[in-house]
C-alpha cells in the first residue's frame, strides 16, 4: 500500500474517532438542554394549571362566604320551626342560586340534621327539604366531619346518594359567635369541572390534584378520584401510591410537599417512575383550598431539541472531503491539533477533568480548540454541580434513615448508632453513663378513645419534652411505638433518678386537646446506672426490667434497676 493511502488511511481513521466523541458531547449537551427546558416547562405549565382550577373555585367559595354571613340564614339555624324565618330564609338562598354557577345551593342545620336543596331547574322550589342527616348513616358522614374538623371552609368531592348528583361541592361554615350552626354552599357539576380543571387532553401532560393526605381529589380518569375524603380514615382513602410504584419517588413526593406548604409560591419539580416510564413530576401547593397540584410529563414532551442526530455526520462528512482534498497541508494545520485535543478529549472522558484542553492551530482550528475548552470547562462544571448535589442528598438521605418522621427524634437505628459510640467511648476512656427507658401509660386507650391523631399529638408533646430537658450532649430518640430512650453520658446515679421525676411530672402536666375535648397521659420510667462496665445488651436489658418494674408498680412512677425505693405518680 503506497505510503499516501495509508496517510489518508490514518488521517479518516483519526477522523472517524474525532466524530464519535463529537457525536458524544453534542448528545450529551442536547440532553442537558432538553432537561434544564423540561423543569422550566415543568414550573410554567404547574402554573397554568394551578391558575385554570382555582379560578372557578375561588369565585364560588367567596359567594358561599358571603352567603353564610346572611342573617336571614343565621336565624333559620336557631329558629328552623318558624314559618316566617325559614320562608325569609329561603328566600335569600334563593338569590344566591341565581349567583352561583350552578345554580345550586344546599344547606345542613347541625341542631336539626334537615338538609335543604335545590338546583339550576328549580325543580325543589318550595320543597327545598329534602332529608334529615344521621350520624349513623354512613352517606352522610362528610357533615359531621365538616363539623368537627372546624375549618371555614373546605373543597369536597362527594357523590350524593340522597340526591343522585356527583359534585365539587364548596363547604362553608355557618357561624353564631363561635357556635358553628350547620353548612351551607354550591357545588359544580363534576364533569364539566373535570374538562376545565385536568382533562384538557394535553399530549404527554396529566395533572391530579391531591390533598394533605395525599388522596385523590381531582383527576381526568373519574375512577381515581377519593370521593368524600373528609368522610374516611386515611387509610381508606385512595392516595397518590396508585400511581407511583416506588416507595422512594412517594417519600420525595411527600418530603416535597412538606416544604411547599411552607413556602407557598414556589414549583418544584422530581424525576418519577410512572407506570413503568420516566415522567417529570411538577408540584405547587394550593394554600386557598389546601391541595397539591401534581402535573406528570413524560420526556418526549420536554424535549425542545430533537431530530437532530444527524447533525454532526454532515460536519464529520464534509470534514473528510476537506481531508481527502488537502491532506497533505492539513497534516501540517490540523491533523496535529486534533491530535493534541483528542488525547485531551480521552483523558477527560475517562474522567480526568483536571486536563487543560490545548489551545492549538491558528484560524478556525484555534476557535474549535477555544470552543472546545469552554465545553470542557461547562462539563466540569455541571459535573463538579451533579458531585454537589448527589453528596447533598446523600446527606440527606442518611438523616433521615436515623430520624423518625413523626417526632424529629432519633428513631431505633438512629439510638443504636449513638448507644455502641458511647459504650465504646468509655470502655476506651472510662466514665459513667445513666439510661432511661420511658413508655407512654395505657397509649392503646388513647388511640381507642380519642383516634390516632390525638396519640400522635400526645407522642409528639412527649418527645417535645424529653428535647427541652435533655442537655446539650445527652441523645434522646423514639425507641419504638410508645417508648423513648434517653441516653445520659457523665450522669452519676444520684443524678438519674431525679432527672427521671421530672420528666414524668413534666409529661403528667401536659393537656392535649383535640378540638372538641382534651385529655393528659402519664408515662412510667425505669433508669439503669451501670456500677461496672456493661454490653450494650446488658444495659438494655436492665433498663427494660426496671420499666417493667414500673409498669408493675401501677404507673405514673420511676424504677432503678437497682431496687431504689423511689416512688412517684
Amino acid at each position: 500500500m503506497k505510503l499516501g493511502t495509508r496517510f489518508y488511511l490514518l488521517m479518516s481513521a483519526i477522523f472517524l474517532s474525532y466524530s464519535v466523541i463529537s457525536w458524544l458531547v453534542f448528545r450529551d449537551m442536547v440532553h442537558e438542554i432538553n432537561q434544564l427546558w423540561g423543569r422550566q416547562f415543568a414550573e410554567r405549565q404547574v402554573m397554568f394549571d394551578k391558575h385554570r382550577t382555582l379560578s372557578p373555585l375561588i369565585r364560588e367559595i367567596k359567594l358561599a362566604r358571603q352567603m353564610a354571613l346572611e342573617p336571614a340564614l343565621i336565624e333559620m339555624a336557631l329558629h328552623e320551626d318558624d314559618a316566617g324565618v325559614r320562608s325569609r330564609a329561603t328566600r335569600v338562598m334563593e338569590r344566591y342560586r341565581y349567583l352561583f354557577r350552578d345554580h345550586s345551593y344546599f344547606a345542613a342545620f347541625a341542631r336539626s340534621g334537615n338538609y335543604y336543596f335545590n338546583d339550576a331547574a328549580g325543580q325543589y322550589s318550595d320543597k327545598q327539604f329534602r332529608y334529615t342527616l344521621s350520624p349513623r348513616e354512613k352517606n352522610d358522614y362528610w357533615f359531621y366531619a365538616t363539623l368537627k374538623e372546624g375549618t371555614d371552609y373546605q373543597v369536597n368531592l362527594d357523590p350524593d346518594v340522597h340526591l343522585g348528583v356527583v359534585k365539587v361541592w364548596i363547604n362553608v361554615l355557618l357561624k353564631n359567635g363561635n357556635e358553628v350552626l350547620g353548612v351551607i354552599g354550591t357545588g359544580i357539576d363534576l364533569s364539566e369541572f373535570l374538562k376545565e380543571s385536568v382533562d384538557i387532553n394535553q399530549k404527554g401532560v396529566e395533572t391530579f390534584f391531591v390533598d394533605k393526605s395525599m388522596a385523590i381529589q381531582l383527576s381526568a380518569d373519574p375512577a381515581l378520584i377519593d370521593y368524600a375524603s373528609i368522610a374516611k380514615t386515611v387509610g381508606e382513602r385512595i392516595k397518590i401510591d396508585v400511581l407511583l410504584k416506588n416507595p422512594a419517588d412517594i417519600e420525595k413526593l411527600r418530603q416535597t410537599a412538606a416544604y411547599l406548604e411552607q413556602h407557598v409560591g414556589e414549583v418544584a419539580t422530581l424525576w418519577v417512575d410512572y407506570r413503568g416510564e420516566k415522567r417529570l413530576l411538577g408540584i405547587s401547593y394550593l394554600p386557598e383550598v389546601g391541595w397539591f397540584d401534581l402535573t406528570l410529563m413524560d420526556e418526549k414532551s420536554l424535549r425542545v431539541i430533537q431530530g437532530f442526530s444527524w447533525l454532526p455526520l454532515v460536519f464529520g462528512s464534509i470534514f473528510l472531503l476537506g481531508l481527502l482534498l488537502l491532506g497533505l497541508l492539513l497534516n501540517h494545520w490540523v491533523l496535529r491539533p486534533i491530535h493534541r485535543l483528542t488525547k485531551a478529549t480521552e483523558q477527560i472522558q475517562q474522567g480526568n477533568y483536571e486536563t487543560e484542553p490545548p489551545i492549538v492551530g491558528k484560524g478556525e482550528i484555534s476557535d474549535l480548540s477555544r470552543s472546545f475548552w469552554r465545553m470542557v470547562e461547562f462539563v466540569r462544571h455541571t459535573n463538579e454541580e451533579l458531585e454537589r448535589k448527589v453528596e447533598e442528598r446523600t446527606e440527606d438521605l442518611q438523616r433521615l434513615t436515623e430520624i423518625d418522621y413523626l417526632t424529629g427524634l432519633l428513631n431505633r437505628r438512629g439510638m443504636m448508632d449513638k448507644l455502641e459510640k458511647e459504650v465504646a467511648r468509655q470502655a476506651r476512656q472510662g466514665g459513667s453513663m445513666g439510661l432511661l427507658l420511658l413508655d407512654l401509660d395505657h397509649f392503646k386507650q388513647i388511640n381507642d378513645t380519642y383516634g390516632h391523631e390525638a396519640g400522635d399529638l400526645a407522642l409528639c408533646a412527649a418527645a417535645n419534652v424529653l428535647r427541652s430537658m435533655k442537655r446539650s450532649y445527652d441523645h434522646v430518640g423514639r425507641w419504638g411505638g410508645e417508648e423513648f430512650i434517653l441516653l445520659l453520658p457523665e450522669c452519676n446515679r444520684d443524678e438519674l433518678i431525679p432527672i427521671a421525676e421530672r420528666i414524668r411530672e413534666a409529661i403528667q402536666s401536659l393537656r392535649i386537646d383535640t378540638g372538641t375535648t382534651s385529655f393528659s397521659f402519664t408515662a412510667s420510667i425505669g433508669a439503669h446506672h451501670p456500677e461496672t462496665p456493661q454490653t450494650l445488651d446488658a444495659m438494655l436489658q436492665q433498663v427494660d426490667r426496671a420499666l417493667y418494674a414500673a409498669k408493675h408498680a401501677g404507673r405514673n412512677c420511676v424504677r432503678s434497676s437497682h431496687h431504689d425505693s423511689t416512688q412517684s405518680g
